[in-house]
């Protein structure tokens, strides 16, 4: 039971790093996603997009959508089939948009189990 973790520096204008970390490589479909914005980057960029993607076995996207304060995450194959799970949550109504911001996106048997903003649980708002 080897674990997968790799990390990416500055994949897209906004994005500090992005990390993946899934404790067992023989299921993908759980594990923590992170994404680390660059400072101002939700003052400037929008949306921020950040992504990881193996073909054909994993594919995780997440659109961080400052305007609309909604975060849309979706998760699946990067098989060209529909999202096994796909969820939506809120951004916190006060927040300082010029600082550095760290999300971790939770998952687990392929379904969105929760999302983590600066170490705090936000609220989902559909399933």
């Amino acid at each position: 039971m080897a674990e997968i973790k790799s990390r990416d520096n500055k994949t897209l204008p906004g994005i500090e790093y992005s990390e993946i970390h899934i404790p067992d490589e023989d299921d993908l479909g759980t594990g923590v996603f992170t994404t680390v914005l660059e400072p101002n980057s939700m003052t400037k960029i929008n949306p921020i997009i950040s992504t990881i993607i193996n073909v054909p076995v994993f594919k995780l996207i997440v659109n961080i959508n400052s305007v609309e304060n909604e975060i849309t995450i979706l998760l699946g194959k990067a098989d060209n089939s529909p999202a096994l799970s796909r969820d939506v949550f809120i951004l916190p109504k006060e927040f300082d948009a010029t600082k550095t911001h760290h999300f971790d996106t939770i998952f687990k048997d392929w379904k969105i189990t929760g999302l983590n903003m600066n170490g705090d649980s936000l609220k989902k708002i559909t399933n």
